[in-house]
């Protein structure tokens, strides 16, 4: 798999254009100045956007965008400052900096009123600091951009860093660290960087904790508010920093309110900092750093010091390079390390860490033959870099990247809002991308092989460190933050002597012309067409059902092919079912090449194992869309599993297992309580035993009886004909030789479990991960069997308490950084939940959950008419968000059809039943299913092991009331005592279409 690398951005031409701005107050108005410094950019061709750069009389400088049909509106800051500005003494200054904005501003001095304002007008928000920027970002339904970008300002005029505010918030970075302590990401990440040159802020521990922040310096004798202080007023200047918004509203409404709102943010002139010390010095190169890790991994990571080429946007050597090592396909690094049985997977990607410090990184998933071996394993890739020096360059693989590029971005569709603004406020801190092309720098423009040969050369072993990972691994050192354990050696003899001339391999050599990359985009486009709502339905037989729906919505050359098979084998038992797991992942495997040569064409195949049976999904431009499905259908009925890449598979799928018990604590809670509430699932630890236990022979004798009871459920959506919905249907027929017609299968689907009403149960169980500090609960309330009209009272209760939630649960009480709410539809249930992962105990956390729950009873009934309203609003304009791409329309029709309810039109019912809803009728809704003598319970607790430090807090607990509900200690047992809710049932009866075209 290559990473690409990242892209960066700016130069323009500046114009002066004065305006009288419109204030809150409209009888008011403020003569102000902003140049336009670019109204022209470089367009996907569908893009219906118009865009305007400019810049503010405090020299910040925004990027307008004018969508006329947006549901969502968005804003973006980015601040060209970040982790790298920490003060030596204070690590994580800057992320806790970014914490603090949230909470409240001179103007709205309210901790909660952004948080609550957003929530109340269908809105939500997000931050991130990085090593070199900070960047903030919200969404909200279109007609109130203004009020929220009026209380977004703040964050950068006026933040008041409240003591009360400061104080708490530490806490929650701090929950945000312990969130991470056992993540090996994290892990090694910290490590690399502690393993680097000090003198450059790369080596930095950036997230910080509450030692960090709280107790070493006020043991020190520094306030850390007035630090914190001292930090903003040197850090966040108006000329550091990069606004975008994104509105209905023209550009010359946008630009007012940017200045309007913005023009205060104070400015110092500061520089963007630079870092030009090296991060890796010779004296950190030519090593081999042991990692041992928390969960069962065993990976190589080999790290080059290379050019750093993101200036070079315009000819991407670094994303050229890691195209070919990345490769899957025939010949390449990947392809051949599979075949010696050494290795799952291969990532390669460059990165730069600061301007002139660059790496190039490739990333292998070693089998435990692949870790004995690694040193061959080094020796192979040294082979892989000494082909490309003696074949690069090839102008045709430049031509055929250029060319996807160029049909990726000619035919690009918008995403969500809050993503563009996000990317684009970042992007535009780059200085030397021409502003005009900061929507299309993703394109190969400049062929330079001279760069690409520069870049190559780079890759020698003097310029190289490796990192190799695994439990097994001997280590003698710990890392201070997160105590990762580890080791460093030089490189031995051995390796140097097989990559000081590594030679060539027959078995390697570069990809062959993609056949997959398309050439014909004719869409035949109508106008003042009304797009339909649901897809046609061509077939119904014994066979299955054919659903259709020409593209008429966004006339994009796009195609996307949904087949679900229903195959009763594949789930009838645990151990059918782990079978299952293993036949899908062997298919996939030996049909690599072919998937991967259609990934880089911009064509996605998947095929996965679902409660059901099997899925196959393609998507991608349509003109060769058939011809893929043709060849992998052919791949999958012609396949024949072979012995020893089922044992390579039967121990990645061991390893998976025990790593999904490892991770983080809210991670798990969706298995555990599928195992508790489904009719056909399984704990992990039960998947893990039968695992261990299979054979190769099983396989063989399973897989001829996969496809011996079939029924298919295909959609057929996008730029493709009648004519081609029915050959694809017809294709599929290839996997339906030999198999028994029987009406039953249509009818299998996945059932939950009815807990008895007015029942509390729960669930406990111990983190195997015995580190592990944080605990989880899963509080769960079933409201009753699945109706629409139970959906949208269940959906506008989540609604309202999402934010008061967050606010008193994570914001006011703190107990940790993960707090959840939602509402929980499953296989025939409708339920409430909310989600908590803590120190504290778990009966602790269900204690707090039940008092929030029992305080909102009081905010609902105090709640003013306006803000119910306000409430139902949002809910509403959210279910009934027009489609923004292909993809998401698709995605819609492929969950009514898996649910089997074929409701299409789900959202738009919904919206009418929460429109109609009362408050009156809400609180009747809280008073029976809520807080009620027939309030029915499942509490999940996922108990850490380690010592409760939180404990002394938890004093008022009534531990003769907490934890509460009647133990469940047999799974099987209490699932075999319940009854199953009844399946959806189709919402209306479709008539066969015929086409007249």
């Amino acid at each position: 798999m290559s990473i690409a690398s990242l892209s960066r951005t700016l130069p323009y031409i500046a114009k002066s254009y004065s305006t009288l701005l419109p204030t809150r107050n409209p009888l008011r108005r403020t003569m102000a100045t902003y140049k336009i410094l670019n109204e022209t950019f470089e367009k996907p061709d569908l893009d219906d956007r118009k865009y305007r750069f400019i810049q503010l009389p405090n020299n910040l400088q925004a990027l307008l965008i004018h969508d006329p049909t947006t549901d969502k509106a968005a804003a973006a800051l980015d601040v060209n400052i970040g982790a790298f500005e920490d003060p030596e003494e204070l690590p994580g200054l800057a992320h806790f900096c970014e914490h603090l904005l949230f909470m409240g501003s001179k103007k709205f001095p309210d901790e909660n009123e952004y948080s609550s304002y957003l929530s109340k007008h269908g809105g939500s928000s997000n931050a991130y600091t990085g090593s070199q920027n900070t960047n903030y970002y919200f969404e909200i339904n279109n007609e109130h951009l203004f009020n929220a970008l009026d209380r977004f300002s703040g964050f950068f005029t006026g933040p008041l860093f409240n003591k009360d505010s400061t104080d708490k918030e530490i806490n929650a970075v701090d929950s945000e660290n312990k969130k991470n302590l056992q993540n090996d990401v994290w892990r090694i990440y910290q490590l690399d960087k502690y393993l680097s040159n000090h003198e450059h802020p790369y080596h930095k521990f950036s997230t910080g904790n509450v030692n960090t922040l709280g107790t070493i310096p006020t043991s020190q004798g520094l306030n850390i508010r007035d630090e914190l202080l001292k930090f903003y007023n040197r850090c966040y200047s108006a000329n550091l920093m990069k606004l975008c918004i994104l509105g209905r509203e023209d550009l010359d409404t946008l630009s007012d309110w940017a200045v309007q709102l913005f023009k205060d943010v104070p400015t110092i002139d500061r520089k963007v900092p630079e870092y030009p010390t090296q991060v890796i010095t010779k004296d950190y190169f030519t090593k081999i750093i042991r990692i041992k890790p928390v969960k069962d991994i065993r990976k190589l990571e080999i790290t080059f010091g290379v050019p750093d080429m993101d200036e070079q946007w315009e000819s991407k050597p670094s994303h050229f390079l890691s195209h070919l090592v990345g490769h899957e396909g025939s010949g390449s690094l990947l392809a051949y390390l599979k075949k010696l049985g050494w290795a799952y997977e291969l990532s390669a990607g460059g990165l730069t860490v600061s301007k002139d410090n660059a790496y190039f990184s490739i990333n292998i998933d070693l089998t435990e033959k692949g870790l004995e071996n690694y040193i061959k394993v080094i020796h192979i890739i040294f082979q892989y870099i000494e082909l490309l020096k003696n074949s690069l360059p090839q102008d045709w693989i430049y031509t055929e990247l250029a060319n996807i590029s160029k049909a990726n971005f000619k035919f690009k569709q918008k995403g969500s809002p809050s993503s563009t603004v996000s990317t684009l406020a970042k992007k535009l801190s780059k200085d030397y991308i021409p502003v005009g092309n900061i929507l299309s720098s993703g394109l190969f423009t400049k062929n330079e092989p001279e760069k690409i040969i520069e870049f190559t050369k780079s890759l020698t072993v003097e310029n190289s460190r490796f990192m190799l990972i695994s439990r097994d691994l001997e280590t003698d050192s710990e890392e201070k933050w997160y105590g990762t354990e580890y080791s460093v050696i030089d490189y031995p003899e051995e390796l140097l002597k097989l990559t000081e001339n590594p030679g060539l391999d027959s078995s390697l050599h570069l990809p062959h012309p993609n056949e997959f990359v398309a050439n014909n985009f004719i869409v035949d486009k109508q106008e003042d067409i009304v797009p339909l709502n649901e897809p046609h339905l061509l077939q119904d037989n014994e066979n299955g059902k054919l659903w259709y729906k020409k593209d008429d919505r966004f006339w994009q050359p796009r195609g996307y092919i949904y087949i679900s098979l229903k195959l009763p084998h594949t789930h009838a038992s645990i151990l059918t079912s782990m079978l299952s797991t293993l036949y899908v992942q062997l298919v996939n495997d030996s049909l690599k090449n072919l998937e991967y040569d259609a990934s880089c064409a911009n064509l996605r195949v998947s095929f996965v194992k679902i409660s059901q049976g099997l899925d196959i999904t393609l998507t991608g431009f349509n003109e060769k869309l058939a011809i893929l499905l043709s060849r992998f259908l052919e791949g999958v009925k012609t396949f024949t599993p072979d012995r020893d890449r089922f044992e390579v598979f039967k121990d990645k799928t061991i390893q998976h297992l025990n790593n999904l018990m490892y991770e983080v604590p809210y991670g798990q809670m969706y298995t555990i309580y599928n195992s508790l509430t489904s009719e056909i699932s399984w704990s992990t630890k039960e998947k893990l035993e039968v695992a261990k236990q299979l054979t190769f022979e099983q396989l063989q004798s399973f897989i001829p009886t996969i496809y011996q009871e079939m029924y298919s459920e295909i959609l057929v959506h996008g730029n493709l004909k009648y004519e081609e919905a029915m050959e694809i249907d017809s294709l599929v027929d290839k996997l339906r030789e030999n198999s028994v017609q029987t009406s039953q299968v249509d009818n299998i689907r996945m059932r939950s479990y009815i807990i008895p009403n007015a029942k509390t149960f729960r669930y406990e169980t111990l983190l195997t991960d015995k580190k592990n500090v944080n605990s989880c609960i899963q509080h769960v309330t079933q409201l009753d069997v699945y109706t629409e009209e139970l959906s949208a009272m269940s959906g506008l209760f989540a609604q309202m308490i999402h934010e008061p939630c967050f606010n008193i649960l994570r914001t006011k009480e703190q107990l940790g950084y993960v707090v959840f709410s939602s509402s929980l539809n499953n296989h025939g249930t409708a339920n409430i939940r909310i989600l908590v992962q803590s120190e504290h105990s778990t009966p602790y956390l269900e204690w707090r959950i039940d008092e929030f729950y029992k305080k909102f009873g009081s905010m609902l009934t105090d709640m003013t008419e306006k803000n119910f309203k306000r409430h139902k609003n949002a809910l509403c304009k959210n279910l009934l968000q027009k489609y923004k791409n292909m993809n998401e329309e698709s995605s819609r029709y492929t969950a009514a059809i898996y649910l089997g309810d074929y409701n299409f039109l789900h959202r738009q019912k919904k919206a009418e039943l929460v429109q109609a809803l009362t408050k009156e009728q809400m609180i009747a809704f809280y008073e029976r299913y809520i807080n009620g003598p027939d309030t029915t319970k499942l509490v999940i607790h996922l108990k850490s092991q380690a010592e409760n430090k939180k404990i002394d807090s938890e004093k008022e607990l009534d531990t003769a009331v907490y934890p509460s509900g009647i133990l469940i200690d047999d799974i099987r047992q209490f699932k075999s005592a319940s009854f199953l809710a009844p399946i959806r049932q189709p919402s209306k009866k479709f008539e066969i279409y015929e086409s007249n075209n």
